[in-house]
C-alpha cells in the first residue's frame, strides 16, 4: 500500500514537472512532447513513472496521446469535457434557455472586445468561420462545426485568455439550441453571424455588441416558443 502512495505520489511531481516545462518553453496545442524516454532522461525518473503522469495529464484534458505518432498538447486546454456537469440535467429546453441566459451575460461584450482587439488573422479566422458557415447552411447540411468555430474565432479575438476557456460553455449551448429547436435558427443564424462578422470587421464594436444580443436573443426566443409548443401537445 506505502509502495503505492509513493508511485502515485511521484507520477503526480512529475506530471506537474512535464506541466512547467510545457509553460517554460511555450508550447501550445499540437506541439508534441519529447519522447518518453527523453522526458525519462530530462526528468531522471523511470519511463513507466512518465506513462504515468502521462495518463494523469491526458485525463486532464491536457495532453493527447496519439498511436504511433506520440504524445501532442491538447486543443482542450486542459478544461473538462463538460465542466457545467450538463450531462446530469434532464430538461434539454429549459437547459438550452439557461445556456443562453448566461452567454447574454457575457458574450455581447466578447463581441466588443473582438472588435478592439483583433489582429489581421484574429479578422480572417472570423471571416472564414462565417463563411464556413454559411456554406454548411445554404447546402441544408449540419452546421454545428461551423458555429462553434465562429464563436470560438471571436473569443480567440477578444485577447481575453479567461474568455477562450469559456467557449466550451459556448459550445454546449450551440448544441443545445440547436437539438432544443428542431433547427430552426439554421436561417436567422445565417444572417446573424454575418451582421456580426461585418461590425467586428468595420471596428464598429457597439455594433458587434448589439448585433451578438440580437443573435442571442432571437435564439432565445425560438428556444422558449418552441418549448411553448412542445409542452402544450
Amino acid at each position: 500500500m506505502e509502495r503505492k502512495k509513493f508511485v502515485n505520489s511521484l507520477s503526480d511531481t512529475v506530471a506537474n514537472q512535464i506541466i512547467n516545462y510545457i509553460q517554460e518553453n511555450k508550447l501550445v496545442p499540437e506541439d508534441k512532447l519529447p519522447t518518453e524516454y527523453e522526458l525519462a532522461n530530462m526528468l531522471a525518473v523511470s519511463r513507466s513513472t512518465i506513462r504515468e503522469a502521462f495518463k494523469i495529464l491526458v485525463s486532464r484534458n491536457i495532453l493527447e496521446s496519439r498511436q504511433g505518432a506520440g504524445t501532442f498538447i491538447s486543443d482542450k486546454r486542459g478544461i473538462p469535457t463538460d465542466p457545467l456537469g450538463l450531462t446530469f440535467i434532464g430538461d434539454s429546453s429549459s437547459l438550452a434557455l439557461d445556456l443562453i441566459n448566461v452567454r447574454l451575460m457575457f458574450e455581447p461584450e466578447i463581441a466588443a472586445l473582438a472588435t478592439i482587439n483583433a489582429t489581421k488573422e484574429n479578422l480572417q479566422a472570423i471571416e472564414d468561420a462565417c463563411t464556413a458557415a454559411e456554406v454548411a447552411i445554404n447546402a441544408e447540411s449540419s452546421y454545428y462545426p461551423e458555429d462553434i468555430l465562429f464563436h470560438k474565432a471571436i473569443a480567440d479575438a477578444s485577447g481575453n485568455l479567461v474568455v477562450q476557456n469559456l467557449v466550451p460553455i459556448i459550445h454546449s449551448s450551440i448544441k443545445q439550441s440547436i437539438a432544443a429547436t428542431s433547427d430552426a435558427l439554421r436561417g436567422q443564424t445565417l444572417l446573424q453571424h454575418r451582421k456580426i462578422t461585418n461590425c467586428i470587421k468595420a471596428g464598429d464594436f457597439q455594433g458587434a455588441r448589439y448585433a451578438m444580443i440580437l443573435h442571442l436573443n432571437a435564439n432565445r426566443d425560438i428556444v422558449k416558443d418552441t418549448s411553448k409548443a412542445s409542452s402544450s401537445t
